[in-house]
């Protein structure tokens, strides 16, 4: 009875000490991942670039998180305390961004700063500030070697200490938006048209004069731009094909991302109208029929270009309620490019009825890692 009771009693310790130590390696198994969490906090997910309301708030960086159901807010200014995505005015906005080596660009117009962040922890890494400047967008061309769209043309970059450089001689001097870098050619979006230059040594190799919006690139290697009312394919011949548009591809001008975008899933291309999107898939002129997802919140405007997302196969859609106080009122919307499923939406800001410039952001541009 005696030895009963002690193997009772030894068994009684021995399990508890297996609880106690099993306890342990969870409790330190269940800390890891929040050290992680830290260390990666802008690693999965997105940035929604905003604009800023002109002379009343700076540019932002929001940033969503996969699987959430918030956003964070003005997540780079948390990150770099004291310092802005704008003039000291705050008059000038934040219109374009880009990753590139893990970097995010980020492009001010009106006198705005170029500011180059990391795009895991947000922190600055570089700034270029010039007195009288109006940025569009920017692309690396191979290694530290980038060009900078501007209104008045096309400068060569440092991409690494965002040192400006020579502006080009073999492209006009003309209000330059949206670029586009595959293989050998970069792809210039000018006021008189899109320009095709050689990435070597910057020559031109062909000009499109009847092109004002572009650029996006499907797995097939075709480039997309537009006239507006037609969609125009340059395949890697530099040979177009267009499909015409019953509803027209629109444009707040060079100033602006483009508001074409394109799946790297499959050969198809998206853009908005109104509240519509439309889906064309490459040789398919029957997809363009109908839209292919129609936003049924009222009252709701896109704002800003949606954009495709490579590592979830997904539509990004950033919106606001209205104008004024309206455009406290921000929403989130994301869907399937595949089947155009609704996947999440996320209303975030204000009441729509203050008008708070704290939270008009005005969210124009998606941009991913």
């Amino acid at each position: 009875i005696i030895m009963k009771h002690l193997n009772i009693k030894q068994l009684f310790i021995a399990v508890l000490l297996l609880t106690t130590g099993l306890y342990s390696c969870k409790k330190d198994n269940a800390e890891i991942p929040k050290t992680e969490t830290v260390a990666g906090k802008y690693e999965n997910g997105f940035f929604i670039i905003g604009e800023g309301s002109y002379g009343q708030s700076t540019g932002a960086i929001n940033f969503y998180r996969y699987g959430e159901d918030t956003v964070g807010i003005r997540v780079y200014e948390k990150e770099n305390p004291g310092k802005i995505l704008s003039n000291a005015a705050k008059t000038s906005t934040l219109q374009f961004a880009s990753v590139i080596n893990g970097s995010i660009y980020l492009m001010c117009k009106v006198n705005g700063p170029i500011v180059k962040v990391n795009a895991l922890t947000l922190k600055e890494q570089a700034r270029y500030v010039q007195e009288s400047s109006n940025w569009r967008s920017i692309v690396q061309v191979d290694g530290n070697r980038g060009l900078v769209s501007a209104n008045d043309g096309v400068y060569q970059i440092d991409l690494n200490t965002l040192a400006l450089q020579n502006k080009l001689t073999t492209v006009g001097a003309l209000n330059t938006g949206d670029m586009l870098k595959k293989g050998d050619y970069v792809y210039l979006l000018q006021s008189n048209g899109a320009k095709i230059i050689s990435a070597s040594n910057y020559s031109l190799v062909k000009s499109f004069s009847n092109i004002s919006r572009g650029f996006a690139q499907t797995p097939n290697g075709k480039v997309w731009a537009s006239t507006g009312t037609r969609l125009i394919g340059i395949d890697n011949n530099l040979d177009t094909a267009g499909v015409a548009l019953s509803v027209s591809v629109g444009s707040f001008g060079l100033d602006a991302p483009t508001r074409i975008t394109a799946s790297t899933k499959e050969n198809a291309v998206f853009y908005h109208s109104g509240k519509s999107i439309y889906k064309y898939v490459d040789g398919n002129a029957s997809s363009l029929a109908q839209p292919f997802i129609t936003i049924t919140d009222d009252p709701f405007m896109i704002y800003g270009s949606i954009r495709y997302d490579k590592n979830k196969d997904y539509i990004v859609v950033n919106g606001i309620q209205a104008y004024g106080a309206g455009s406290t009122v921000n929403f989130l919307l994301i869907y399937n490019a595949s089947t155009g499923v609704l996947v999440k939406k996320i209303k975030y800001g204000g009441d729509g009825v203050t008008v708070d410039f704290t939270k008009i952001y005005f969210p124009d541009l998606t941009v991913f890692h």
